[in-house]
């Protein structure tokens, strides 16, 4: 069967909200992203630039998009970013201000962003964006510069060098940034403020109010108007909710749609309504005149995917009110209700397994009859791991081909934990210092308790945003192959809570993954060991005996991997190791104890897969410190070898 040439995938999106899931879509060569935003945004200092142009929609959402596209590995990618993600300090004074418009080298925020070390068409159409705002500017003096987005004040240079048309400005952005997806404003682009109406009757006047703080009462109905300030009359002060929203209704606005959606939606292949603050990102957007039918007609596969739990705007709300209310706005509040919008709702499964999880109550419910796709895919704080989201949008749409061309975005770190109440703080707390940022992972942290008795379980639940799991008095094995069942990452690392390795080390075995030198990376200690002699010697101080069983043990086991399976490892007892995620989880796993990873180490030998060693730092504890591996543990390691080549 032929493969289209490209996917176009229509994501209907907020500012923020699906930042992680963008990021990982535009690395994928085949897929042509399309990002559908409104400009109904009022905050601060989006509102700044609406208040100086008056009929310019809000820009925030666009800007933060547009960050979300820009090529960073291309010659004037890292300077365009900072550029944009710029905010002014709250002390700036106007000279300041005019001096950096200007471009003045003896500008201390000039030289910060290294703006002189743009291309020349760059600069040059940077210092025309410039000197056209600050003209503007000067006229009006009105705009408060502390705290405002260097890149809302860039789109609204380029809203007046495109004769005050949004969509063409920001079709200039998308052109000046050299992004190869597009960010659209889902109407033509009429300046309209966003407001809304609570069920007890309280009129909100403002998307900032609607979405920044939390009401006592669920929100009824959102409506656009003309005005930002709704200057309400004495007679409708004294209305019931009723008749209040009769007349905000008779004031009420439906945009006509941005004209270019009309191709752009026909052609899509994928549909997706995202996340987000739902009454002020997206379903002021579905209100938009003409775009139900268009998207009605559409043969493309849709998609609604759910928040994961309550944002201030959706405290009063449940699953199925949402998606009630995704019908209502999008069919422009009428009775004749259009249900061909979506094909699959996509809802988070949260895992009751997870101490650390949130309060169940801070979860929205999923009572709806609705034929929902259950997943958990909860990252922490509400946030979705991408890859999963992925995955299963590419699996039900039909392009199940796509995921083998989906980046690496997440990383788990499985840390098996039996009594390390001395250690485990500083080992979580270490790893909540990690960032990957080279590959710009996402990471999972997933603490799995054997048993312990001596109270470290309050230690990890202090770290909320690691997921925790408490078995009942078993082995390190079996504690390890739950977190690997449990993992979400896309790169599996297994590492021990004894504070006995770095914890920066990780980062040395996930890296060849990363570059694909090796899908298995070992640390091994013994690549820059010196004295074998003198660790062995710290920890088993003036244990002879069990030091030379230790040590000769080792070495006995190191030649039986070569002399069984022609494969040499200097270090098979190391505890901090990383797996290309479906490799470790297509093999089967067994054992419960330290032999788990012979198990792990076997099998995947037997599927002749390439072992990569990298050195690690190592500094041994003594058994009075809490060493836990013991001779006997050594001994059932080198009979599981055995016995796997001769008996099974």
């Amino acid at each position: 069967m032929l493969l289209k040439k490209h996917i176009n995938i229509t994501l209907f999106s907020g500012g923020s909200g699906n930042v992680r899931f963008i990021e990982l879509l535009k690395k994928i060569p085949n897929i042509k992203l399309s990002i559908l935003v409104n400009g109904y945004d009022d905050g601060k200092s989006t509102g700044e630039i609406r208040k100086l142009l008056t009929g310019m929609l809000g820009p925030s959402d666009f800007r933060k998009n547009f960050l979300h596209l820009i090529e960073r590995n291309k010659q004037n990618g890292n300077i365009l970013f900072d550029i944009f993600n710029f905010r002014f300090p709250k002390k700036f004074t106007k000279r300041e201000f005019k001096d950096f418009l200007y471009l003045n080298k003896n500008s201390l925020i000039v030289e910060k962003l290294k703006i002189y070390n743009l291309s020349v068409d760059k600069f040059n159409k940077i210092e025309e964006y410039f000197k056209t705002f600050y003209k503007f500017y000067t006229k009006f003096n009105t705009v408060k510069l502390s705290d405002i987005s260097l890149g809302n004040i860039l789109i609204a240079s380029s809203y007046l060098l495109n004769n005050k048309n949004f969509n063409k400005s920001l079709k200039d952005i998308e052109n000046f940034l050299d992004i190869n997806h597009r960010v659209l404003n889902v109407t033509n682009g009429l300046n309209l403020y966003l407001n809304a109406i609570l069920e007890n009757g309280n009129i909100i006047t403002g998307e900032a109010d609607l979405v920044e703080k939390r009401h006592p009462s669920k929100i009824s109905d959102l409506y656009l108007l003309k005005s930002k300030n709704l200057k309400l009359d004495k007679k409708l002060k004294n209305k019931n909710t009723l008749q209040k929203k009769n007349y905000l209704q008779k004031l009420h606005i439906n945009p006509n749609i941005n004209s270019e959606l009309y191709n752009l939606i026909k052609k899509s292949d994928i549909i997706i309504y995202g996340p987000g603050t739902q009454h002020s990102s997206l379903f002021p957007s579905y209100m938009t005149k003409g775009l139900c039918d268009l998207v009605h007609n559409s043969r493309a596969k849709k998609f609604l995917i759910t928040n994961i739990f309550f944002d201030n705007d959706i405290l009063h709300e449940n699953v199925e009110s949402l998606i009630n209310k995704f019908y209502y706005f999008f069919n422009n509040k009428k009775n004749n209700i259009k249900k061909n919008l979506v094909d699959y709702y996509l809802v988070n499964k949260f895992d009751k397994d997870d101490k650390n999880l949130l309060n169940k109550q801070n979860y929205l419910n999923y009572s709806s009859k609705i034929n929902l796709q259950l997943l958990d895919w909860e990252k922490g704080a509400g946030l979705h791991y991408p890859n999963w989201l992925a995955k299963k949008i590419f699996h039900l749409s039909g392009n199940s081909h796509l995921i083998n061309n989906l980046s690496k975005s997440v990383v788990s770190i499985i840390i098996p934990c039996l009594n390390e109440k001395r250690t485990i703080f500083k080992v979580l707390n270490d790893i909540r210092k990690l960032s990957f940022s080279d590959f710009n992972l996402v990471k999972e942290v997933i603490v799995v308790d054997g048993g312990s008795t001596d109270g470290c379980s309050k230690i990890i639940q202090k770290f909320k945003e690691y997921k925790f799991y408490q078995l009942n008095k078993v082995g390190r094995g079996e504690a390890i192959n739950y977190g690997i069942r449990k993992s979400k990452g896309d790169v599996i690392v297994i590492y021990p809570s004894d504070d006995e390795y770095n914890v920066s080390d990780i980062e040395k075995v996930v890296q060849p993954i990363m570059m694909e030198q090796s899908k298995i990376v070992y640390g091994s200690r013994m690549i820059k060991c010196m004295n074998l002699d003198d660790q062995l010697d710290q920890i088993y101080k003036n244990n002879k005996l069990t030091m030379l069983l230790s040590k000769f043990g080792g070495k006995l086991i190191n030649l039986l991997i070569l002399a069984i399976f022609n494969k040499s490892i200097s270090d098979p007892f190391t505890t901090v190791k990383a797996f290309n995620a479906n490799l470790l989880k297509s093999i089967k796993l067994n054992r419960k104890g330290f032999d788990l990873d012979f198990e792990i180490f076997i099998k995947l030998t037997n599927q002749k897969n390439f072992f990569l060693e990298v050195p690690v730092n190592f500094k041994p504890r003594t058994k009075k410190q809490g060493k836990k591996i013991t001779t006997l543990d050594g001994i059932k390691c080198l009979f599981y070898i055995i016995f796997n080549k001769f008996y099974l």
